[in-house]
């Protein structure tokens, strides 16, 4: 079966607004804080992930690791364990439908 494979890198922005213009139109895709003392400045921030077949695997690749932070050398050891056949496919599936 062929892989489709992706690895997306961690992504931080600043935005200016209102906190409910803010979270209306960035949550929960992205992680948002407050920058400063209210005067509507925002860091947003999108978290790394991996992406299989169209699954997103950031929880999985962080769990059968035992680690907290996906890195992209934590992601190029998962691709390898997949493309080697230490993990399987099934593997994912049966971790996120017993969630």
């Amino acid at each position: 079966m062929k892989m489709n494979y992706y690895y997306i890198n961690a992504y931080s922005t600043t935005k200016q607004g209102k906190r409910e213009e803010i979270y209306q139109k960035y949550y929960p895709e992205w992680h948002i804080r407050e920058l400063g003392k209210g005067n509507g400045n925002w860091i947003l921030t999108k978290q790394s992930n991996v992406i299989v077949n169209g699954i997103r695997c950031r929880e999985f690749v962080l769990d059968h690791y035992g680690k907290q932070k996906l890195t992209e050398n934590l992601s190029n050891k998962f691709r390898q364990d997949l493309e080697n056949g230490n993990i399987q496919l099934q593997d994912i599936d049966n971790y996120y439908n017993n969630l």
